[in-house]
């Protein structure tokens, strides 16, 4: 429906490198004009340019004073052309490839940690992926409305379409969405294909599908087929189209067939290979560069990219490439050194284009080609990526090359002919748009006119069949080994199409969070709603949970809950928007809950493969204790005798009897309860808290046995309201204040670390600061201190240089330090326990580290935890600003192997080896309860 007073169709080209915004008429025909965006160019003055560049830079103090009060755009941040030369000068003050992060289900995308790996801004001046894409929107939001909004034509009264990659699943679509309403835009934005409107704009321009009918006319079959391929900054993108010829008009049917998968390949990447080739160059010895003098390189090898596939030249043609700020000894004495066109094109051609046959599949392993944090493919041949995506589709006719990294005619030569040669030699026709820089902006104003009137769009429904996991209903080929997944949305469901899941006999829990693991799929385009299949890790791809809380009344405790049979209802909505709701299917409750992505993977449960109890499972069937019902009631019981009635005179409490008691009950030992039986007994201990008042042991006892009901905080389903409840006890105090209560409370804490949030770890830590700079905190505050992963890194890098001072300290003074060697591991750990990669500190506190421990004797018993220590914060994960240096790396390998640590547990030191589960859970210093993972990683029985 057009709005009121809406009169233009805008195009949104939200790119990885390059954003652009095209409008046009919607009342009358005309061609989608480009709006030149005015930006900064440098300090002298500003340009308008038709595209924004995708960088934001964020100004020091003395600069921002000097543009003050003339910005554009508004805001702290400098958008633009200007924000992007200055990505080579000081790349730790510019933000790019925000785009990319969006499909990056690893990382909390509300959060802010970029720019990526910086040293350079405090935590409070780094933004989120879904910021940054909101500002460089809201950018072009607001140049839109200083040309036309006294006209009369609000940006925000126009039909407006948005672009993404064909391959952006569900969530990503979601959050392109949240930074669209974080703009300011309004909540009836559409979203778009990126190769659709690629095609769209060569359609517009070449008299629709009719000129392409003719060109294609060379035989009687009634069906042609077009391949979009898109390569732009950050990912590589194919969709197949199929045209029909239409018998009752002139113009065919197109119909969008297929989509490829999220693959994150792009003109970023061949920029990284060639700082891996140009590294060498600079760093003397066969080591690395540091981190910055890295973020430099790439930053300049992006800018020689550009430069050197803008035309064609001689091989011998030679580029210049200067490291600008190179201080370190590690670096040779030249800052300059040169590339040929012939080094650069065998990167280009041999890396990202070589030729293969119809049959080749990309290579899977744990090693990829790594930067900034993002999940590259570990194959970075697109050729390959190609082929599979071709495989078993039928013959191509034509191709449309889209995208700033297609430019160059030798790789479209390259890619039409290995199209061909895996066509038996029918080599496609070639569609050209004139510009593709400004084609998806055009093509995305376009669809939106052509919408509007309801006549000559593409068909293209859901490019991505849906799927949650479901337990205890088996596979159609009786597989059992992997969880089971039902069809919610088929592949190629129209908008607006409900499909209702209404057989499968599923209850959920009320009142209580339910949450469902979604998976994506395009290999499966005959599946259809309902349809039970067997989980296959090369046909899936995992996404965010889906979750709700099914409220059916108000509960007067949060464990109240019971059971409601439901339905599923999914569609994709008008605005191309996944949208799932539980149904009841009780006749008596007629109420239906939205299901809702939960993209912040580090508020709740980790995320892990698909059926690891790691990963935040479908809650439709929880996992019970692994106790009978009256021995729990028993055990329930016991704990309320214990907190209603006072101790005996030859009596005494303590969590040992108390959990010994609890054993004799349940018939098992302790350490064989699972997670779901420990949180069973938990609300009782809750309802007794005012019972620790009977006695000091009371009060101990009652700590314990919490840490040990609680432990680590996470990883069991609405963990996140039990350690709300436990916050009371930080709330209300000690009843019997002393160091004795005391030190139960910090091991307390520290057991449930991984359940607190930010802001709790900050409460926690703030009132013993200076107990701990004086040197004198005991040791359970010190080890508390260091299982904090979420505090700020300023607070963290002086935890680790004044527990460093304080070890040496009593290291020289043959004194106990191994609480601070202790926290020191975690404060310096490469792969946090349940911390993002953005709570990892600065590699240089590693390098401080050594130096101040080298000289000691790490086999010395007092001393064993150096050995963990350095393990832990000097091992590679394929990160450069996280990785240690390698000849520091070497250093502390070879120190630990004379130390006699095994050269098996080294290698995590000298190369990357990816984190097991087993890693992550040896960073928690008890024994974890069974069947509970923490944390990504692969099974380490397959190491």
């Amino acid at each position: 429906m057009m709005k009121a007073r809406g009169r233009f169709s805008i195009g949104i080209d939200l790119g990885t490198t390059n954003s652009a915004l095209a409008f046009v008429p919607l009342v009358s025909a005309g061609t989608p004009e480009i709006l030149f965006v005015p930006q900064w160019e440098s300090l002298a003055g500003l340009t308008e340019e038709p595209t924004l560049p995708s960088f934001l830079y964020l100004p020091d103090k003395a600069l921002a004073a000097h543009i003050r009060g003339r910005e554009v755009g508004g805001g702290q941040w400098i958008v633009g052309r200007f924000a992007r030369s200055k990505a080579s000068e000081t790349p730790g003050r510019v933000v790019h490839s925000a785009k990319s992060w969006l499909c990056h289900h690893a990382a909390d995308r509300s959060a802010p940690f970029l720019p990526w790996g910086s040293t350079d801004l405090a935590r409070e001046q780094k933004i989120s992926p879904v910021r940054a894409s909101a500002l460089i929107l809201n950018y072009l939001r607001g140049t839109w409305n200083s040309r036309f909004a006294e006209t009369g034509f609000a940006f925000d009264d126009q039909e407006i379409t948005i672009t993404v990659p064909a391959s952006f699943d569900a969530a990503a679509q979601r959050l392109t969405i949240a930074a669209a309403e974080e703009a300011g835009f309004p909540d009836d934005v559409r979203l778009l294909e990126e190769p659709q409107a690629a095609f769209y704009c060569w359609l517009e321009r070449h008299n629709s599908a009719h000129e392409l009918w003719q060109r294609l006319d060379y035989c009687d079959a009634g069906l042609r087929h077009v391949l979009v391929i898109d390569i732009g900054g950050g990912t590589s993108d194919f969709s197949l189209f199929e045209l029909r010829r239409n018998e009752q008009s002139p113009i065919p049917d197109i119909r969008r067939v297929a989509v490829s998968e999220h693959i994150l390949l792009g003109g970023d990447n061949v920029g990284l290979a060639i700082a891996h080739l140009l590294e060498p160059r600079f760093a003397a010895g066969g080591g690395q560069l540091s981190g910055a003098q890295w973020n430099h390189l790439v930053a300049s090898c992006c800018d020689l990219k550009e430069r050197a596939l803008a035309a064609e030249g001689p091989p011998d043609e030679r580029f210049v490439v200067a490291l600008a700020g190179c201080g370190s000894g590690m670096v040779a004495g030249s800052q300059a050194t040169t590339v040929t066109r012939a080094e650069i094109e065998d990167v280009l051609m041999g890396g990202f284009f070589p030729l293969c046959d119809a049959g080749a599949r990309p290579y899977r392993t744990q090693i990829a080609l790594r930067e900034w944090g993002l999940p590259y493919p570990s194959d970075s041949a697109v050729t390959r990526h190609l082929a599979e995506f071709l495989r078993d589709r039928p013959r191509v006719d034509a191709v449309l090359f889209n995208g700033g990294s297609v430019r160059p005619s030798l790789l479209r030569r390259r890619l039409r002919e290995q199209v061909g040669a895996w066509q038996d030699g029918f080599v496609p026709y070639v569609l050209e748009n004139e510009e593709p820089a400004l084609a998806v902006a055009r093509g995305a104003a376009r669809f939106g006119a052509l919408l509007h009137h309801q006549s000559g769009y593409i068909e293209a429904g859901v490019a991505h069949a849906v799927f949650l996991e479901v337990q205890g209903i088996p596979a159609t080929d009786g597989e059992t080994a992997h969880p089971t997944l039902v069809c919610v949305l088929p592949q190629g469901a129209a908008p607006s199409e409900l499909f209702e899941i209404a057989d499968l006999g599923l209850e959920v829990r009320t009142n209580q969070l339910v949450r469902f693991q979604a998976h994506s799929s395009i290999r499966f385009s005959r599946s259809r709603a309902g349809d039970i299949l067997a989980w296959c890790e090369d046909d899936f791809h995992a996404l965010p949970p889906l979750q709700t809380i099914v409220r059916t009344a108000q509960p007067s405790r949060p464990e109240t809950s019971g059971s409601l049979p439901v339905r599923l209802v999914a569609q994709m909505n008008a605005l191309g928007l996944l949208q799932i709701s539980c149904v009841s299917a009780d006749p008596g409750n007629q109420k239906s809950w939205p299901l809702e992505f939960n993209t912040r993977p580090h508020d709740q449960d980790s995320a892990g493969p698909p059926g690891g109890a790691g990963r935040a499972r479908e809650a439709t069937v929880q996992i019970e204790p692994n106790a009978a019902a009256d021995a729990l009631e028993n055990a329930r019981k016991q704990i309320e005798i214990v907190y209603t009635h006072p101790a005996g005179k030859r009596e005494k409490v303590t969590a040992g009897t108390i959990l010994k008691s609890l054993e004799r009950i349940l018939g098992s030992p302790r350490s064989g309860w699972n997670g779901a039986l420990l949180r069973a007994l938990w609300p009782t201990l809750d309802e007794r808290l005012d019972g620790r008042r009977l006695s000091v042991d009371h009060e101990e006892a009652w700590l314990i046995v919490a840490g040990f009901l609680l432990r680590p905080g996470f990883g069991v389903v609405r963990d996140d309201l039990r350690i709300d409840a436990l916050w009371r006890l930080h709330d209300a105090g000690p009843w019997f204040v002393g160091r004795r209560i005391k030190c139960q409370e910090y091991i307390l804490w520290r057991r449930v670390a991984g359940g607190l949030t930010r802001d709790r770890q900050n409460k926690l830590l703030t009132g013993e600061l200076d107990r701990i700079r004086s040197g004198k905190a005991p040791d359970e505050l010190v080890r508390l201190a260091g299982s904090l992963e979420l505090i700020p890194h300023e607070t963290k890098a002086e935890l680790v240089r004044s527990f460093i001072d304080i070890a040496v300290t009593l290291t020289r003074a043959k004194r106990h330090c191994a609480p601070y060697l202790a926290a020191l591991g975690l404060l310096l750990n490469r792969a946090p326990l349940y911390g993002g990669p953005e709570t990892v500190v600065s590699p240089d506190l590693v390098e401080h580290a050594y130096s101040a421990f080298r000289g000691f004797d790490w086999t010395d018993p007092e001393l064993l935890e150096l050995q963990t220590l350095f393990s832990r914060a000097a091992r590679v994960v394929g990160d450069r600003s996280l990785d240690v240096s390698m000849p520091l790396r070497h250093l502390i390998a070879g120190k630990l192997e004379k130390s006699g640590v095994s050269p098996l547990r080294t290698a995590k030191i000298r190369g990357f080896i990816p984190v097991g589960r087993s890693d992550r859970a040896s960073l928690y210093d008890e024994s974890l309860p069974p069947g509970l993972v923490l944390g990504t990683g692969r099974d380490d029985a397959g190491d």
